[in-house]
């Protein structure tokens, strides 16, 4: 926002040193970020906070200055306004179809306007603060809201049909051309001001091309309303349409400022382009402004700064805030002003006293206790999955939360009925390509490799730990944390890791792959993670259509697990063992099975068995092809037997294996393979 100080000494008598004002503004927490000179004006360039829009105009600067430096603040003058001897006022209402979206909406006629070049110093004040000028009648609306912080809107009256405004929203297909010659399509929740027939602006955004004051207008209604600031905001924002009049809107106007802001823009149509003030002002809807007391108990006060200050002084700080402060025992009482939107709970009273009785007087400490507390159990879960994948050769991957619009459809879970979940996407407005919050980690990870191969950098291995986004059917987001690695082409090594990983989180807890269809993997490449009976994710080789889409030199395997499974599983307490004694004993057995037995039947009929010394049982590979018959599969696996007490005896080992073979020639039909 950038203030002349030449136009402040109309509100602060006296001279005001340029640096003394700038200190006290950024000091104040309106940060000053320049100081200019143009022509004979001093300009500052002031950063107003977002919930500061009191202080997007000259007023609100110098109301800032005069309680930071104490100084005195020039009241205004009340405007003397021409009034229209005789001539008929011409009938004209004005109506708010969406009261939710526009509280107030105030109206004045002026007539017998002269339209033609504003007075040079209103020019000079316009262009020092960035403002083109263009016309008496437009330069007086753009001079009263970097004067009041209230937009303001001139109609060609004569080119407004019907006899009256309407505040309404847009009617879906409706369209305007915007001052600026371009046309708009509206969408239906777009707040429009129209006249009997048409919408002739965007309400709190930009006016409309067919009714814009020209050198031919002679009447004109002056507009001057208060909106909703979403409303304006996303209005402003889906048209690509930001504006001076849109950015005060959007952080909220003074609701007492609409009626004051008329009042002045009628008199300087009067005084500088011959007007005068037909009837008395329109209005529809009301202020809604109920002044709000707030209370500031003396011992929060201490309590939050660390210090106590004199109440004298803060009694004294909140006057010069129009805050009407008064003590009632150890509470101050305040009445808020209707320019503070921002001050609503006692913590911003706290901000007040210190903002302006300075912060430099709480005192800093010159040494800071810290106290070490242990890390949380997600903390050390997440740690261990970091150290594990780091140690099995991954790289940490932070890729955008946005998949690109190639690969948004892919790798998206199943919701319900089994039908895709439904993607969220961002407006238009806001992001027009990769739109899509990711459904999957899986995507940014593969382009990721992609740059890395298009580097020179091949094999590259990659892990990521995120939040992924899906729509929840009620019209809100699913977000769930995963992670997800991108591997080598082999399966095997990716399994390898994510059981390594599993096992570390919980050695006791049993790992299952079981055979899964799932989008973005290839068809009878993928199997389902089961950890410990809860379904944790997937993992498998990527579709090649895939690795077409991202231009991937190989098909590399992929996995991605639920994160909050992975949480509450994890065991962060060692569990501990003791080695074995006595040596283990292997037995290798290939069996010949039909090609629709899986692995996983073959296992569950050795695991019915419980033998007790049976230890583990390992895949080890599948076989097709000749001497065997069409139809048929050998599949291979490690038997591994221990004795705890003791060492195994070969017929020992021979009785477990000959109890394998023939229950999977009972339940499978299996023939043992020599």
């Amino acid at each position: 926002m950038k203030i002349n100080l030449n136009w402040l000494n109309d509100f602060l008598p006296g001279p005001l040193a340029v640096q003394q004002a700038a200190d006290a503004l950024t000091m104040g927490g309106l940060p000053v970020e320049s100081i200019e000179t143009h022509g004979p004006d001093t300009i500052i360039d002031v950063e107003v906070t977002s919930n500061r829009g009191d202080c997007l105009s000259h007023v609100g600067v110098a109301r800032e200055l005069s309680a930071l430096l104490a100084r005195e603040l020039m009241p205004a003058k009340p405007p003397v306004i021409q009034r229209a001897a005789a001539s008929p006022v011409p009938a004209f209402a004005v109506a708010i179809d969406a009261p939710a979206l526009c509280p107030h909406y105030a109206a004045r006629i002026i007539r017998g306007v002269k339209v033609g070049p504003s007075p040079q110093w209103m020019q000079d004040r316009l262009a020092s603060v960035g403002v083109r000028p263009i016309s008496n009648v437009v330069d007086i609306t753009n001079y009263v809201m970097f004067e009041l912080g209230q937009p303001l809107h001139a109609f060609d009256l004569a080119k407004l049909q019907g006899g009256r405004i309407v505040v309404r929203t847009a009617v879906p297909g409706e369209k305007i051309v915007s001052i600026d010659g371009r046309e708009r399509i509206l969408e239906p929740w777009m707040l429009t001001i129209a006249d009997g027939h048409r919408p002739v602006a965007l309400a709190g955004v930009m006016g409309g091309l067919d009714t814009e004051v020209s050198a031919a207008t002679v009447d004109v209604l002056l507009e001057s309303a208060r909106f909703d600031p979403l409303s304006i905001r996303k209005t402003a924002r889906a048209l690509a349409m930001k504006s001076d009049s849109s950015y005060r809107f959007e952080r909220g106007i003074d609701p007492l400022l609409p009626v004051a802001a008329s009042l002045r823009a009628a008199q300087l149509l009067c005084d500088l382009a011959g007007g005068s003030v037909a009837g008395e002002i329109i209005q529809a809807g009301a202020t809604g402004f109920m002044p709000w007391q707030l209370s500031l108990r003396l011992a929060r006060l201490k309590q939050v700064l660390g210090i106590e200050l004199p109440i004298d002084e803060v009694l004294a700080a909140f006057a010069r805030l129009g805050l009407a402060p008064r003590l009632d025992g150890e509470v101050i009482q305040t009445t808020v002003p209707s320019h503070r939107l921002d001050i609503t709970q006692e913590i911003d009273l706290v901000e007040e006293a210190a903002r302006l009785l300075g912060y430099d007087r709480i005192p800093m400490r010159s040494e800071i206790s810290i106290r070490a507390t242990p890390p949380q159990p997600e903390s050390l879960t997440l740690s261990t999955i970091s150290q594990t994948l780091v140690a099995g050769g991954y790289f940490q991957a932070i890729t955008f939360s946005f998949a690109s619009d190639a690969l948004a459809g892919d790798f998206i879970p199943a919701g319900e009925g089994g039908k895709p979940a439904a993607l969220l996407r961002a407006e238009m407005a806001v992001r027009k390509a990769d739109a899509s919050l990711r459904p999957s980690l899986l995507p940014g990870l593969l382009e990721s490799v992609r740059w890395n191969e298009s580097a020179g950098t091949n094999g590259t291995k990659l892990f990521e730990i995120g939040a992924t986004f899906l729509a929840d059917g009620k019209g809100g987001p699913d977000e769930r944390r995963k992670v997800a690695l991108v591997g080598s082409p082999d399966y095997r090594e990716v399994r390898g890791m994510v059981e390594t990983l599993l096992h570390k989180l919980d050695a006791n807890r049993h790992v299952e792959i079981l055979p899964a269809a799932r989008c973005g993997f290839a068809a009878g490449a993928c199997g389902k993670v089961v950890w410990g009976g809860t379904d944790v994710g997937y993992l498998g080789r990527i579709d090649r259509a895939i690795a077409q889409k991202v231009s991937l030199r190989e098909l590399p395997a992929v996995a991605e697990l639920e994160l909050a499974p992975l949480l509450a599983g994890a065991r962060h307490v060692p569990q501990l063992r003791p080695l074995p004694r006595f040596p283990a004993v292997r037995r290798d057995l290939s069996l010949v099975v039909a090609d629709t037995v899986s692995y996983q039947a073959i296992a569950k009929v050795v695991t019915d068995l419980v033998l007790p010394t049976l230890e583990e049982m390992e895949y080890v590979a599948t076989y097709r092809g000749k001497p065997l018959a069409a139809g048929g599969k050998s599949v291979t696996f490690t038997l591994v037997f221990r004795l705890p007490g003791g060492t195994l005896t070969s017929e020992q080992v021979e009785t477990s294996v000959q109890r394998v073979v023939v229950a999977a020639q009972e339940k499978l039909q299996a023939a043992l393979r020599t």
